[in-house]
């Protein structure tokens, strides 16, 4: 099941080295600003390279990008492909700005 969180659970998380967040937005979009730390990994190349992400199995992962929707059915395919600890969030980095969340 994908997990939907809010940017406080995702700092709570961030703060304690408790995953890995993946962006699945594309190049330009990562350029315009993204949470520090996250890898990029745009939702296509996900659904055609599994292997990826897969290699962070075993860790939370959370998926994100602009407005949580891209971020949500990537979970949604790499949960049906057996990964777990999957994570979204809500309302994407639209949401994280909202919180006044800082970006890189």
């Amino acid at each position: 099941m994908v997990l939907n969180i809010i940017p406080d659970e995702l700092s709570e998380m961030i703060a304690k080295d408790e995953c890995i967040i993946i962006d699945v937005r594309e190049q330009f979009e990562y350029e315009t600003g993204h949470i520090e730390g996250s890898v990029l990994v745009p939702m296509y190349d996900v659904f055609n390279d599994i292997s990826l992400v897969k290699k962070y199995d075993g860790k939370k992962i959370v998926l994100v990008c602009s407005s949580g929707h891209r971020s949500y059915y990537t979970g949604k395919f790499l949960e049906e492909n057996g990964i777990e600890n999957i994570y979204n969030l809500y309302n994407g980095l639209y949401g994280w700005e909202i919180e006044e969340k800082p970006l890189i």
